[in-house]
């Protein structure tokens, strides 16, 4: 296969956004781990949006009361873990991930477990990627007595 040396540059370009943006799950499942609202803030751009399937959160503000809601509604200790990264370049600057995710979690009398998928847009063009856009879906939360067993028909995978 014979390419122009500014069809190199282009795919070169595309091919680096690509593994920059992939970075910033791991970071992203880190932050989750701590978990500090101004570490995970960090990772986002002011005009980003965040979705669940229970709400939206646009900007930092809304986005920092979802996360603080979150883990005071959920306050186990956790650990996160993102599989399988899929980037697709979009166009200059814009990346998109589509990730698995697994958690693992303690609280003092039980444990949880969970996972879910994210589907993100990430900023590639400041000198750390952002996410433009986080959608995530959980498929589970259960704790171990429970198991994935229990999930009623219908509502989960």
């Amino acid at each position: 296969m014979l390419t122009r040396p500014d069809d190199q540059a282009a795919r070169l370009t595309r091919l680096e956004e690509c593994a920059a943006a992939s970075n910033i799950l791991h970071t992203f499942a880190a932050a989750l781990d701590e978990p500090e609202v101004e570490s995970v803030l960090a990772l986002f751009r002011e005009d980003a949006v965040l979705s669940s399937p229970r709400r939206e959160a646009r900007g930092h503000a809304e986005i920092r009361s979802f996360f603080t809601e979150a883990w005071a509604a959920d306050p186990s200790a956790k650990r996160h873990f993102v599989m399988s990264p899929r980037a697709s370049w979009l166009e200059p600057g814009r990346v998109r991930l589509e990730a698995y995710f697994y958690f693992v979690g303690r609280m003092p009398d039980s444990s949880v477990l969970g996972w879910g998928t994210y589907d993100d847009v990430v900023d590639v063009t400041g000198p750390e990627p952002r996410f433009a856009r986080i959608r995530m879906e959980s498929h589970l939360r259960t704790d171990l007595v429970s198991g994935w067993a229990a999930v009623p028909a219908g509502a989960g995978r």
